[in-house]
């Protein structure tokens, strides 16, 4: 699998936006990360997360499971450099490049794509799903979060600019596929409203190792104003404050990186 130089350009040219999502925060990414806590496995040692941008859900990983080693992965040249500077942790390292077989060495029991799935090309898939699959641990955990086909069909009607080089539409067949190639089995598949209603999908998949016993919780409510607050909550909050997320930034990068106007 290769990717082509037009495409490392559209994501190194990105950086201002991922930095704002991670200032800022970003509802899309709030709930894409209720699924992952919901459905990792307990107590996870080594995690792998593709197409992780600056690194900002790798690090909030790596201080949700403190004996976790997390791995990001992204074409980005220029993100991994700011994940580096950032986001600097003895158990948080940062790599180069597509996934394809052998990149990576050892297994995982956590692997992540958020939004991430329906920028591989229909032709690039068989070889990620093969690098994938050497990849698997026993009981491991693959989750995804993407765009439903009506949303992308909405942006491309409306909001064409937000289109990416390479934006393919999901479905659960080919998660169905992705299954299948790897030797799991789907285990989620669930539309989610982020600013419309059905606009984004979570799936997992994974190996069935042994029945889990269904907890039986009442949901967050109130919205993402409400996970935002569980998730500030406790001694030492998975998210910190936006006033510490920035005075982060402009420590270790600068305030050019992230001006005054973005406040």
């Amino acid at each position: 699998m290769t990717t082509s130089v037009p495409v490392r350009t559209y994501y190194d040219t990105h950086i201002t936006a991922k930095l704002r999502d991670f200032v800022e925060g970003n509802e899309r990414v709030e709930r894409a990360w209720l699924t992952i806590d919901r459905w990792a496995p307990a107590n996870p040692k080594r995690i792998l997360e593709v197409g992780c941008g600056i690194g900002h859900s790798c690090w909030r990983m790596t201080r949700r499971w403190a004996e976790a080693e997390v791995v990001g992965l992204d074409i980005s040249r220029r993100s991994l450099e700011i994940a580096r500077k950032l986001f600097n942790s003895s158990r948080l390292s940062f790599v180069e490049g597509p996934l394809v077989k052998g990149k990576l060495a050892g297994k995982f029991d956590l692997i992540v794509l958020m939004d991430v799935y329906e920028h591989i090309a229909v032709g690039d898939r068989p070889a990620l799903h093969e690098a994938l699959s050497e990849l698997l641990d026993d009981g491991c955990r693959t989750v995804l979060s993407f765009p439903t086909p009506r949303h992308q069909a909405w942006l491309r009607q409306y909001h064409p600019d937000q289109i990416q080089p390479v934006d393919e539409d999901i479905s659960i067949d080919m998660i169905s596929a992705l299954a299948g190639d790897t030797g799991t089995q789907v285990l989620l598949y669930q539309e989610v409203g982020v600013w419309h209603e059905g606009d984004y999908a979570h799936a997992v998949v994974g190996k069935y190792e042994r029945w889990r016993a269904v907890t039986r919780s009442r949901p967050p409510t109130g919205g993402i104003r409400r996970i935002r607050k569980l998730l500030l909550g406790g001694a030492e909050p998975l998210v910190p404050p936006r006033s510490q997320r920035l005075a982060l930034v402009r420590q270790r990068l600068g305030p050019e990186y992230y001006p005054d106007s973005h406040i």
